[in-house]
């Protein structure tokens, strides 16, 4: 039971890329990224979005230093499915025992008890920033000769529980691959809002939520990449 619970294969099969909703249960706040990202409201609704309350500056404010969103972890690993992060497509086998502790899906560290996901805009004054390997904990302006009037260069960041997620791991190569993506996790801002510019139509979401459909096998293990289509 103590592996059950570190690896969790269940979560792959019911949140993740091996769910048929995987990817819709997570494509609202993917929108809501997007529409703050673009400094955009939402209007129409297509998917769990109350697009009453994101239509309004008043009730989804714009332009903010600072968002914060609440909701359950395992939405969390639906979030990084609709994002398309194929670093975690790593179908947990349903049968091993004991399980592959070399995978990349453990679920114990991607979302314990209180996990968080942190999304980074960051300004650079260089279109091609040299990564910087050493940790830094504490920023004041101008501090590491940041001037925040020529950081004309923004770039996407994204961290789970603090670590930096592989964001040139997302598919269709917009914010790099193996071989080019950058070591610090950082992606363009346009790139990044290129990569995610099908995840609305990858998510599926009113067929995959409300579709007539029938899951024969539901513990087969197989793998969805987190949607479905009639």
């Amino acid at each position: 039971m103590e592996w059950a619970e570190f690896i969790s294969p269940t979560d792959y099969y019911d949140f993740g890329f091996g769910n048929p909703t995987g990817r819709a249960e997570g494509i609202g706040y993917v929108q809501e990224l997007i529409a703050r990202l673009e400094h955009q409201l939402i209007s129409s609704p297509n998917s769990s979005v109350n697009s009453t309350l994101d239509s309004s500056l008043s009730t989804f404010p714009l332009d903010q230093k600072f968002y914060a969103d609440f909701t359950h972890d395992d939405i969390i690993i639906s979030v990084l499915t609709a994002l398309s992060l194929d670093y975690l497509r790593d179908p947990p086998t349903l049968t091993q025992f004991p399980p592959n502790l070399n995978q990349t899906f453990i679920i114990s560290h991607l979302t314990p008890f209180g996990a968080n996901l942190e999304t980074e805009t960051i300004g650079c004054a260089s279109q091609s920033p040299e990564p910087i390997r050493a940790s830094r904990v504490q920023y004041t302006p101008t501090q590491y000769g940041y001037n925040p009037e020529n950081a004309t260069y923004k770039f996407i960041r994204m961290r789970l529980n603090n670590g930096i997620l592989p964001l040139n791991t997302i598919r269709g190569g917009a914010c790099g691959d193996a071989n080019s993506g950058r070591v610090d996790g950082m992606c363009a801002l346009e790139d990044f809002l290129l990569s995610q510019q099908n995840s609305t139509a990858l998510a599926n979401y009113q067929y995959a939520c409300f579709g007539n459909y029938t899951i024969t096998n539901a513990t087969s293990g197989e793998d969805y990449d987190g949607t479905i289509f009639a």
